[in-house]
């Protein structure tokens, strides 16, 4: 795993936690993913050795210790936003999902009302919509997000960063109305 690439997925991970979608115990996931594609840091490897109960009492240091390496500074609203949005539309494009829009759905939930993010509110906006027939949804810009630019890392880090994030997915469509 070359530097570039251990960059975007800390930065991607970062951008997880800020929106709560990475929790300490999803960080053996992801170390796991970059020792497979070749990352040896020591830091990497203490992470993909830790449990899944572990606390970010001891994960946070461990993954300071990266960022700062690598010169990972912690994303904004929107930059956060962006990287999650390519990090499912990536996922997407190896494992589909079976409902309709997954891509509004997923950002919507990084987008409480008072949220930063244009894209994020936009999909939140969209989402209540999906499900019932009283407004005509822009499926373009389901495409739109489906085609966003890929982060181009290995697909085992892909699906241990998208995880948390793909779980918060329905597995069917819901029920319509809202």
């Amino acid at each position: 795993m070359d530097d570039a690439s251990v960059r975007v997925a800390l930065s991607v991970a970062r951008a997880a936690e800020r929106h709560s979608r990475l929790a300490p115990g999803d960080w053996p996931a992801v170390a796991v993913g970059m020792l497979v594609e070749g990352n040896e840091d020591p830091e990497v490897a203490e992470l993909a050795g830790a449990s899944r109960q572990v606390s970010g009492w001891d994960t946070e240091p461990l993954v300071s210790a990266l960022c700062e390496r690598y010169g990972v500074p912690s994303p904004g609203p929107e930059d956060s936003t962006d990287l999650l949005a390519r990090l499912m539309a990536d996922d997407l494009r190896v494992r589909p999902a079976s409902v309709t829009a997954p891509m509004i759905r997923l950002l919507a939930r990084l987008a409480p009302p008072d949220f930063e993010s244009d894209l994020a509110c936009r999909c939140y906006a969209m989402e209540e919509y999906l499900n019932c027939g009283c407004a005509q949804i822009d499926f373009g810009f389901e495409a739109e997000l489906r085609r966003l630019p890929s982060l181009r890392l290995s697909d085992s880090v892909v699906q241990a960063l998208a995880r948390p994030l793909r779980s918060t997915l329905p597995t069917a469509r819901p029920p319509c109305g809202h």
